[in-house]
């Protein structure tokens, strides 16, 4: 195919590498090798989005050599490119990595600021004190989408105090799920596609709290925030990160996933008492159901395994991964992605495990997209991963029976699973360092009467505990709000 100029070029990889069918594995790899025929050619502004391909198709070299952290973080936040950002959480290992990752994400925010001073709303007069709290919700995702899955516990469970108003950018027409959200709203508007119109009919509604829940990730709308359509604004749920606008007052999250140092959260945070998430039933549901026999009691080996998107893989994680199945002997590892359908991000994978001692005849690729819930019946024990921990992935696993090990780091996108750990009650398997991330892990696997035990019982244990109460959750939400917005 001829391309009538590199942008060009690296637009259809882009495309071919977010098609999603039966052949997903062969348009990434069709992707990443036009990136690298393009590679001496590639200008700064395209460089973010070819590095992005060639990390998710296991080609670590070949994408650190487009930019460094800083140098492609800059690219991004200066062409109005926030999307991007999340692909470079995988590269944080130091404090100032950390750091420079929250001025990269100021200087993006600083960018939409400057917009919004140029073309300010116009803002109304306030309506009459007293009636309910105006509590709206500003996503793309409120339809059949997992931040909508999160988030149902407070449409499910309204409380009186509060009016809920949804804010769509979703473009498509809705579905069941995001029909059955405008139900519970006291207004549910489609916002116009022009970042300043959608600010000024925020506006109208004189909200008391503005929720954004998806910060840069495809089809959201953070700039909107930038003209402070609300009188008081925060972030929640989509984006395990400060999003770098001034504009936003709060970050709600949790005593574990709150970093430990104030000075890696741009926004104040505001605090649940225990979960800043609980896992609805309409995502976790009785089927499919948990297979109370664990792989290991079958076939006599253990099976580790992720189910995780491999932006958040690096070599040193996959090196991590590889010790831990040398300690363990006879033991494999799987990795459930549509990702393993390309040879690129095989070789990777495989040649990462062989510099530990571990064989190609121990990787168990499994190019798959969905469906994936089966395939826990598969794994014993789920590895997160660092420094971008799971989310709903981690979930998922507990769900199915899987005890997950994970690496709690210093910020926040590093403290997901350890939030949900603490909050089913298995914190044990939690770790602070690489070492005793090992060590959790091989312990575990060499016992496995507690792998049976916790499989057997993981789905009464979530729902004696604070993650799977989304009664609780809501009713904590709520209250948290109120006395934010009595005490502002």
């Amino acid at each position: 195919m001829v391309f009538d100029s590199v942008e060009a070029a690296v637009a259809h990889a882009r495309r071919l590498a977010a098609l999603q069918d039966q052949d997903e594995g062969a348009h990434l790899q069709d992707a990443a090798d036009l990136i690298l025929r393009l590679l001496p050619s590639l200008p700064d502004a395209a460089k973010p989005a070819a590095a992005k391909i060639l990390w998710r198709a296991g080609l670590y070299d070949q994408a650190v050599s487009l930019g460094d952290l800083r140098q492609l973080g800059r690219w991004c936040a200066l062409n109005d490119d926030g999307g991007q950002l999340l692909q470079l959480f995988s590269r944080v290992e130091t404090e100032a990595d950390r750091l420079e990752l929250l001025g990269l994400h100021r200087l993006w925010g600083e960018g939409l600021e400057a917009r919004a001073a140029a073309r300010p709303i116009v803002r109304p007069p306030g309506r009459a004190s007293g009636g309910p709290l105006r509590l709206g919700f500003l996503s793309s995702d409120l339809r059949h989408h997992v931040v909508a899955y999160f988030a149902q516990p407070l449409f499910q469970h309204l409380d009186p105090r509060f009016e809920l108003y949804g804010y769509s950018s979703f473009r498509g027409a809705p579905d069941v799920a995001q029909q059955w959200t405008a139900t519970r709203c006291a207004a549910f508007r489609i916002l116009p596609p022009d970042d300043r119109a959608a600010a000024q009919l925020i506006a109208a509604d004189d909200l008391d709290l503005l929720v954004e829940l998806g910060g840069p990730t495809p089809g959201n709308r953070p700039g909107v925030l930038a003209y402070r359509p609300a009188a008081r604004q925060a972030s929640w749920l989509g984006y395990p990160h400060s999003l770098g606008l001034a504009a936003i007052d709060h970050l709600i999250a949790d005593p574990y996933l709150v970093p430990p140092r104030r000075e890696m959260l741009l926004e104040s945070p505001l605090l649940m008492p225990a979960s800043w998430v609980a896992m609805a039933p309409a995502a976790f549901q009785p089927e499919p159901a948990l297979q109370p026999v664990a792989p290991v009691q079958r076939t006599g080996r253990i099976t580790f395994g992720t189910a995780n998107d491999p932006y958040k893989f690096n070599p040193r994680l996959l090196r991590t991964w590889a010790r831990v199945v040398a300690a363990v002997p006879g033991s494999r590892f799987m990795i459930v992605r549509p990702e393993a359908g390309a040879p690129s991000f095989r070789e990777s994978i495989a040649r990462h495990f062989a510099e530990e001692g571990v064989g190609v005849e121990r990787l168990d690729f499994r190019p798959i997209r969905g469906a994936v819930r089966a395939l826990y019946g598969e794994m014993d024990i789920a590895l997160d991963t660092f420094p971008v921990t799971g989310g709903t992935t981690t979930c998922e696993a507990l769900w199915m029976g899987v005890p997950t090990v994970s690496l709690a780091g210093e910020a926040m996108f590093e403290r997901m699973s350890w939030s949900i750990l603490n909050n089913v009650g298995l914190a044990g398997l939690g770790a602070t360092t690489i070492e005793d991330y090992e060590r959790i892990a091989v312990g575990l696997a060499r016992d496995p009467g507690r792998i049976a035990e916790l499989r057997r019982t993981a789905r009464e244990r979530i729902l004696a505990h604070p993650l799977g109460r989304p009664q609780a959750f809501a009713q904590a939400f709520y209250d948290l709000i109120a006395r934010t917005l009595a005490a502002d």
